[in-house]
């Protein structure tokens, strides 16, 4: 099966791509948007090219693990749904921390943002998991 990671913000998707039989998530891009629906069609683009038949998504929490789903968050979700691809959450909690630790270890000369990476790391929790 392959699954897409997800790392939301309010303007960028990190995105990780994995398969479910060999359980290693890869960073694959960063896409920017100015609107949801402009997201939606990118994604749409890319879970068609890629075939993707589940999608990752990390949502927030605080730090004593108590949810926290923002308006912006759960209009996303409601986007997201009318992909009609089924859909798993994940804690995101330490993934952007990890990321950026990954990142320094990857190059310190080499300057790149770390959201495909924490969507990998969203993803790579949903595997473990599972």
């Amino acid at each position: 099966m392959n699954c897409l990671g997800l790392d939301w913000g309010k303007r960028k998707l990190g995105l990780a791509f994995g398969d479910d039989r060999i359980k290693i998530a890869t960073p694959f891009k960063i896409l920017r948007f100015k609107t949801y629906s402009e997201a939606m069609e990118l994604l749409r683009k890319i879970v068609e090219e890629e075939v993707i038949d589940l999608i990752v998504l990390g949502k927030p929490r605080n730090l004593a693990g108590q949810e926290f789903v923002s308006q912006d968050f759960e209009r996303f979700m409601e986007e997201l749904s009318k992909l009609k691809i089924p859909t798993s959450f994940v804690d995101e909690r330490l993934s952007t921390k990890l990321a950026v630790k990954k990142n320094l270890e990857r190059s310190k000369h080499q300057s790149r943002s770390d959201d495909d990476l924490a969507a990998a790391e969203i993803l790579q929790a949903y595997f473990d998991r599972n």
